[in-house]
This record gives C-alpha cells, sequence and structure tokens, in this order.
C-alpha cells in the first residue's frame, strides 16, 4: 500500500498542474483589466464625487471673519454745522475705527445645493462610463489576440499533423526506392514539399509567439506554457436589439446640460442669510459715538436679482440648440450601430452556411487523398498529383478550423455592438 502512495500522489500532481495551466478567455480578460488602472481611478473618482459634493454644500456653511476699519473724515462730513440747532453742538469725532467679528448664515440658496450636488453625481457618472468603456475596449483586443491564437493553434495542429503524414509516406518511398519501384526524383519532390511544409510550420509558430507575448503582456502573466480553451459561448440574441454604453453616456450628457442651466436659474432666486456684527470701537455708520464702545448688530437680508433674467433665457436657448446636437449625434450612432449589428448578423449566417459545406468537403478531400496515397504507391499517379490532392484536403482542414473560430469572434464582436461583451 506503501508502494502505491507515491504514484498516486504524483499522478494527482499532475493532474492538478495540468488543470492549472489551462486559462480561458474570461480568466485573461480579468488579468487585463486588472494590469489598467481602471480599478484605481473609480476608487479615486469615489472620493472626488465625496468631495465635490462637499464643495456643492461649502456655501451652506456659516461664514465668520474678522474686520477692522480705520477711517479719517472732516467733521462737517454731513454738513450738520450750517444748521443752527446743531451750532451749540460738540463737534463730531473726525475719526472712525473698530475691529470686530461679522457672521453669516444662509437659510435658502435657491436651491443651488440641490441642482450642485446631482451635477457633480452627473459629472463623477461619466468619468465611470468613460473607465467601462476603455474596458470594454480592452476586452475587445484581449478576444481579438486569443481567438487569432486559437486558429493558429488549430492551424499549427493540423501542420503537424501532415508532417506526420509526409514522415510516414518519405519512409514507405525510401523502401521502395531502394526496391527500384520509384525513381529518385519522385522521393526528392517528396522531400522538398516537406520542407515547404516545415517553412509554413515555423512562420506560423513564429505568429504564435508574437501573439503570446502581446498577450502576456496585456494579462501580466506568462503564458507560453499554457493550454488555450476553446470559449463556448451561450445562445447569442439575433435581434437589432443595443444597450451600448454610449446610449448612457448621451443620456448624461442631456442631463447635465439640464441641470446647467438649473444652476444658472437658482441664481436668479431670491436669497435669504442671517447676519451678526459686532465688536469694539467707533465704526463709520455711528458718526454720534463720540467715545469707543462695546456695539453688536443682527438681522436677515434678502437678495433678489432683477436683471439676471435675461442672461438665463439666453442659456436656456443654448441649451436647448446644445441638447438638439446631443440628440441628432445620438441618433447617428444609433442608426451605425444598428448598421453594424446588422451586418455582423448577415456574417454569422454567412459563416455558418459555409460551416455546414466544409465538413462534406473535407471528408471528400480526405477519402480522395487516401485513394491518391495507394496511386502513388503503385506507381500508377505521380508524386506531384498526390502533393496538389494532399494540399487541397490541408486547405479544406484548416478552412473548416478557422470558419469555427471565425464564428466564434463574429459573436464575440456581435455582443460588443449590442453592449453585453
Amino acid at each position: 500500500m506503501k508502494g502505491l502512495y507515491l504514484p498516486i500522489l504524483f499522478l494527482c500532481f499532475t493532474i492538478s498542474l495540468s488543470a492549472q495551466q489551462t486559462v480561458t478567455i474570461e480568466e485573461c480578460q480579468q488579468w487585463a483589466i486588472a494590469q489598467t488602472s481602471a480599478n484605481v481611478q473609480k476608487n479615486l473618482n469615489e472620493q472626488i464625487l465625496k468631495t465635490n459634493l462637499n464643495n456643492a454644500a461649502s456655501h451652506l456653511f456659516p461664514k465668520l471673519s474678522i474686520n477692522g476699519r480705520f477711517s479719517y473724515e472732516s467733521a462737517d462730513v454731513l454738513g450738520l454745522s450750517s444748521i443752527p440747532p446743531f451750532d451749540s453742538q460738540p463737534e463730531l469725532a473726525k475719526m472712525q475705527y473698530h475691529i470686530g467679528m461679522d457672521l453669516e448664515q444662509t437659510l435658502f440658496d435657491g436651491c443651488r445645493l440641490f441642482y450642485g450636488r446631482r451635477l457633480a453625481t452627473m459629472q463623477n457618472d461619466a468619468e465611470i462610463l468613460k473607465i467601462e468603456l476603455s474596458m470594454n475596449e480592452m476586452k475587445a483586443n484581449v478576444i481579438n489576440l486569443y481567438l487569432n491564437l486559437l486558429i493558429l493553434d488549430k492551424q499549427l495542429g493540423i501542420i503537424e499533423n501532415v508532417q506526420s503524414t509526409f514522415q510516414d509516406q518519405l519512409n514507405q518511398l525510401q523502401v521502395l526506392l531502394k526496391e527500384g519501384v520509384i525513381m529518385q526524383n519522385t522521393l526528392s519532390q517528396m522531400e522538398l514539399e516537406e520542407l515547404k511544409i516545415q517553412q509554413q510550420h515555423d512562420e506560423l509558430l513564429a505568429k504564435r509567439e508574437s501573439i503570446i507575448s502581446s498577450l502576456s503582456i496585456l494579462t501580466g502573466h506568462d503564458l507560453s506554457k499554457v493550454q488555450f480553451a476553446m470559449p463556448v459561448l451561450a445562445l447569442v440574441d439575433t435581434s437589432a436589439n443595443s444597450s451600448r454604453l454610449e446610449y448612457e453616456v448621451f443620456d448624461n450628457q442631456a442631463k447635465q446640460m439640464d441641470f446647467q442651466r438649473k444652476m444658472h436659474f437658482s441664481s436668479s432666486l431670491p436669497k435669504i442669510a442671517i447676519f451678526a456684527t459686532g465688536g469694539y470701537g467707533r465704526p463709520d455708520y455711528q458718526f454720534y459715538f463720540n467715545r469707543p464702545d462695546w456695539y453688536y448688530m443682527a438681522g436677515v437680508t434678502l437678495r433678489v436679482p432683477l436683471i439676471d433674467w435675461a442672461k438665463t433665457s439666453g442659456l436656456s436657448k443654448v441649451v436647448e440648440i446644445q441638447k438638439e446636437i446631443l440628440q441628432s449625434q445620438e441618433s447617428d450612432f444609433k442608426k451605425s450601430n444598428q448598421i453594424a449589428i446588422q451586418d455582423k448578423l448577415n456574417e454569422i449566417r454567412r459563416i455558418e452556411k459555409l460551416l455546414e459545406l466544409d465538413k462534406a468537403i473535407t471528408e471528400k478531400y480526405q477519402a480522395v487523398t487516401k485513394s491518391y496515397s495507394s496511386q502513388l504507391m503503385n506507381g500508377t499517379i505521380t508524386v506531384i498529383d498526390y502533393i496538389r490532392q494532399h494540399n487541397d484536403e490541408v486547405q479544406s482542414l484548416m478552412n473548416q478550423e478557422v470558419h469555427n473560430i471565425q464564428l466564434i469572434k463574429a459573436k464575440y464582436e456581435l455582443l460588443a455592438l449590442k453592449g453585453q461583451l
């Protein structure tokens, strides 16, 4: 029993290691997004929003300030010396001075706080939408690289299978050459074709390494020694409905325009505040203070703008024009998006029809190639005929695999166009 323990443990470790070496397209997308600054930007935007919301309410906080003043003026500043009843009065003070504190508290700000906070929230939402759009672009880049990599893997698999078949054929031809059944030229032609296949294999391998390097940089993971799983997509909605983030961007911009107009309108509404001031000295508005003393004053202020209505009306017209332009841009985007969706649906249907024929074509080629292989050994056909037939079979196999992955890629692109990626 102890002798079986280590082999079983090694087998479990090998299976676990093998499972860890397989990655999916979703994992690559998550890694790529984690490599970007999107998450950090979202957290920073939350902090910025809190600060902006506090700034929008800052004008409601009590205002407390220290003030002081010194002034000198003639005693006759009011013209009282020329009035007979005041001839016998003492001379008014020529100097006024005071130092004190002013307090002001807004009670009603014309809804500026409400509109300002809503506008700050919408501006933050707009920044988050920009981040999500950039994340969608990153996902699309990963999908494109990942599926191109799968195409190359399929092509390399076919080429390697062809190389194995050619090697078997060469071994048989070498035997026939020794027996004098075929000429050296026949073997040389097969060896030349094998070199061409090797060259094609090396080119595909170089492309694969290039794509893996790009995908590794995007994801931040070394993907040179992993297996890439074939994506499995659920049924794709074939309707023309779209929920692209761009529609939310247009809606956000329209709402921002409305609240900017409301913000300006709030500046034309009455403002109410309480105030208090007090200090020590001879204030310049108390001409009859002949000696310094403590003083205070408190009350309520009401401010009603009168000439801002014209400016508000003009701004409203500008906002309406801007909204019409925005609606026109949204309409153009919707049309182009619907056209792109329809084109992609047509492409999916075209690839599906190609795949229906690919299987039958490949089976026919395989049957003919098998027959040609026997004829080549019997000397009834030339090696050129066999190579041409074999190349046709390989091309049909590659077409089938490429069409399979192209269909998956088209479905992913349809999801992106519909805002469902």
